[in-house]
């Protein structure tokens, strides 16, 4: 039985050892920060370029992998948030981020656990900061999109020292307290009244006016049609003093020779 050299043995696992600490994988859904003695050296894949496998100086360059995806953080609490018309409101939101800057992150937070932590704390004081300036009715249903964009760039200027980009903030939910909810929403149907209200009294004004025009109009129509011809302004007055005098059913005893029956007479009045 032919025995095995012990240096050989020796030698074959000190070269896997070796191999195994100067290779490692970057994904293409990670980058890589490389570390040296603790201090950063380079970054690796930061555009998604550069996966594979990578070769590190054994025992003095370290790696630290993050994430290239972008992420998303849910807070577990509701925030409780005073509004501009001092309507307290309970919020519940979510923010989706990445990491863009591996050296600042791992400089700022070290790690997602720690990012998370100061993303909740960016974003509950991003929302009392934003919200706090609106009313109540707009952050329910109004303009909550605005607001959100207003969040957005708030937590973007403050993200920014961490090495994260806030991608979308999103409210899932922004409720009343109970003992609130009723009184509110009572206050937003009183709104949409007065502006219903308003809208239906601009357009009778604007009825009116419009009306107005037209009747001035006819009424320069029918003068200036008079004054053409004076022989058929008597005459159509006339008739329009017979309807009005003579309603249906009605019994009316006058002298034949009466000056108001003259064009019964003749079509000329005679």
């Amino acid at each position: 039985m032919t025995k095995v050299n012990p240096i050989f043995v020796v030698g074959g696992v000190g070269l896997l050892f070796f191999a195994s600490s100067s290779l490692y994988t970057v994904k293409q859904t990670q980058q890589a920060l490389i570390l040296q003695f603790g201090k950063a050296k380079r970054v690796v894949n930061i555009d998604g370029d550069d996966a594979g496998l990578k070769i590190k100086i054994p025992f003095t360059e370290n790696v630290r992998l993050f994430d290239r995806r972008v992420l998303e953080f849910s807070p577990s609490d509701k925030s409780e948030i005073v509004a501009a018309d001092q309507e307290r409101l309970e919020v519940q939101s979510f923010l989706r981020w990445r990491i863009v800057n591996p050296l600042q992150f791992y400089t700022a937070v070290n790690n997602e656990n720690n990012a998370r932590d100061r993303l909740g704390s960016l974003l509950e004081a991003s929302l009392r900061r934003v919200l706090g300036t609106a009313k109540s009715t707009d952050i329910i249903s109004g303009k909550r999109a605005q607001l959100m964009d207003a969040i957005k760039i708030a937590l973007n200027q403050q993200a920014k020292a961490l090495g994260i980009e806030i991608v979308d903030v999103r409210i899932r939910a922004a409720d009343l307290p109970q003992a609130n909810e009723e009184r509110v929403f009572q206050r937003m149907r009183s709104e949409r009244d007065q502006a219903a209200a308003q809208v239906r009294a601009d357009g009778e004004r604007k009825a009116q006016e419009i009306r107005g025009g037209a009747d001035k109009d006819r009424a320069k129509i029918i003068a200036d049609a008079y004054g053409q011809d004076s022989d058929f302004s008597a005459f159509y007055r006339s008739m329009q003093a017979y309807d009005k005098a003579f309603p249906e059913g009605t019994n009316l005893v006058v002298s034949p020779d009466s000056d108001f029956f003259r064009y019964f007479k003749s079509r000329k009045g005679d």
